[in-house]
């Protein structure tokens, strides 16, 4: 009857790291040291907010286009014809 031989190396998924590994329970998480203020939860939040596109109005028919884009009314762009538009 043969027995298994001891390994050579401990299997690092098995056994802690140490004291200060990241899988260790009684460390503490990461916390901020002060409450954030409102003011700068409001700012956060309005860096993040959706803004409504501008329009430009165009001076031959008087249609609104976004700005540096085609008009999709005219297919008009910069003074050059680009799209073929149909009507």
């Amino acid at each position: 009857m043969t027995h298994p031989k001891p390994a050579l190396y401990s299997d690092p998924f098995t056994q802690s790291a140490g004291p200060f590994s990241p899988g260790n329970p009684l460390l503490p998480m990461a916390n901020p040291k002060r409450k954030q203020s409102k003011r700068r939860s409001a700012n956060r939040r309005a860096a993040n907010a959706f803004k409504a596109p501008e329009f430009a109005k165009d001076p031959v028919d008087g249609s609104l286009y976004r700005r540096h884009h085609v008009n999709p009314k005219t297919g008009m762009y910069r003074g050059r014809q680009v799209l073929t538009v149909e009507v």
